[in-house]
């Protein structure tokens, strides 16, 4: 017999001394109006019995540690879902604080060039009108003096033939010589004033030059500071599933709007030297409107979460029906909370719709313009009524289990001109522009 062989028998052995030993039969005597039964326990019967309670007793501490460790898990996230609302919030908080910085710098722009253009234009025709009347008496001056000079000649020849009436006509001579002076000191006057306006007309040159390029850097700025903030929205409008021109062309207030019959320009009605400018000026005008569309669109998307602390029990898209198990096309997002928690709006809006809708159970419209809407389904209790205006993050309701449902729930979704679009990709989204 081989060594193997040795070590089986002899494990078999010691097996069937420890079973004898802690499971030897029993017999179970029931005594019954004097009459003795007995119930006689097995050895394999014991040990099933033991196996079976053992069994028992590591699934309920299995259970226990698992309970125990799933709630510790449970309020570490909540933990960090409190520190990203509390981050969200500040970064809200800036993003707000930029906006009004930006509008502030864009109005004082505006008015700078508006009080510039005025000046330039005053003062120019001030300084216009004093050249031509210096001109004008620089003239007078010079046939003034060509007149005195013809005097003085005549003067001169009556003076040789008139040797003899020196005397008499001696204080007439003074009178001509004093007005021959006067004249002059006008001359040299106007000749002085015209020099001064023809150094203050260079001095105009060189600040409305300094101005300029002034005001095409205050331009620059502005333009590259609307080019990001275009950027970024449009950024935001792509991750969300939104066609930015698409959105533009929805707006329910068109900002652009103007009108007027056509009259072309002709080069004398514009400085043709201007053209470069005034077409890089329109160019950003542009964009600012762009810029402002942008703005009116991003302040009614939906972007945040309509609760604070779920998890996402099915999705938006295809799914199995949860009541008949059947495959079902899904036009929201199922978030599981707990009953009674409450239901915030996403966005700014006006609500269209509340009250009992069918397998919706108790439900929210909320229209936030430009074509949006969001609906809330299966509340417990609607905290709003039709035609009210409720801001960002008002509170609208209460999770419930009301209509179709299996549990405790809130159907969420976003609707972008009367079509469901996957309101994950909005709170994705909002997420990456916030923490960016």
């Amino acid at each position: 017999m081989s060594d193997f062989q040795n070590r089986v028998k002899a494990f078999k052995e010691k097996t069937l001394e420890l079973t004898d030993k802690y499971f030897p039969e029993r017999q179970i005597v029931l005594r019954t109006d004097g009459d003795l039964k007995y119930i006689c326990l097995s050895k394999r019967l014991q040990m099933a019995a033991s196996a079976c309670a053992f069994a028992l007793l590591s699934w309920t501490v299995f259970t226990s540690t698992t309970h125990f460790l799933h709630d510790a898990e449970l309020v570490e996230k909540d933990k960090e879902i409190l520190s990203v609302q509390v981050a969200y919030r500040s970064l809200l908080s800036e993003v707000t604080e930029y906006q009004n910085k930006f509008t502030n710098i864009s109005d004082e722009l505006e008015a700078n060039h508006s009080m510039l253009i005025a000046s330039i234009d005053q003062e120019a025709i001030k300084n216009k009108d004093k050249l031509v009347s210096a001109e004008a008496a620089r003239k007078e001056a010079q046939i003034a003096r060509k007149h005195l000079n013809r005097q003085l000649v005549s003067i001169e020849e009556s003076m040789r033939e008139l040797a003899n009436r020196n005397y008499s006509l001696k204080g007439d001579l003074s009178l001509k010589e004093m007005d021959l002076q006067t004249a002059l000191a006008e001359r040299n006057a106007a000749r002085s004033q015209k020099e001064r306006l023809e150094e203050k007309l260079r001095n105009i040159e060189v600040e409305m030059a300094r101005l300029n390029h002034t005001q095409e850097d205050l331009i620059k700025r502005v333009s590259t500071q609307a080019n990001e903030e275009i950027a970024d929205i449009e950024e935001i409008l792509t991750l969300a599933g939104l066609d930015p021109d698409e959105m533009l062309n929805n707006l329910d207030d068109d900002a652009t709007a103007s009108g007027g019959p056509f009259i072309a320009a002709s080069p004398a009605d514009g400085e043709t030297v201007q053209n470069a400018k005034t077409q890089k000026l329109g160019e950003i005008d542009k964009n600012l409107v762009r810029w402002q569309g942008l703005q009116h669109i991003k302040q009614s998307l939906p972007l945040a979460q309509p609760l604070d602390y779920y998890y996402i029990s099915s999705r938006y898209g295809k799914r199995r029906d949860p009541v008949n198990k059947r495959w079902a096309v899904h036009y929201g997002l199922d978030m599981a909370a707990s009953k009674k928690s409450p239901v915030y709006v996403t966005a700014p809006g006006t609500v269209e719709f509340v009250g009992w809708k069918g397998n919706y159970g108790r439900f929210i419209v909320i229209d936030h313009g430009n074509g949006i809407k969001t609906r809330y389904g299966h509340l417990h209790k609607t905290l709003v009524k039709k035609g009210q205006h409720v801001d960002f993050r008002t509170k609208i309701g209460l999770v419930g289990n009301t209509g179709r449902s299996t549990g405790a729930h809130l159907h969420y979704e976003v609707r972008f001109n009367e079509k469901n679009v996957d309101p994950y990709k909005f709170i994705k989204a909002g997420r990456n522009v916030f923490q960016g």
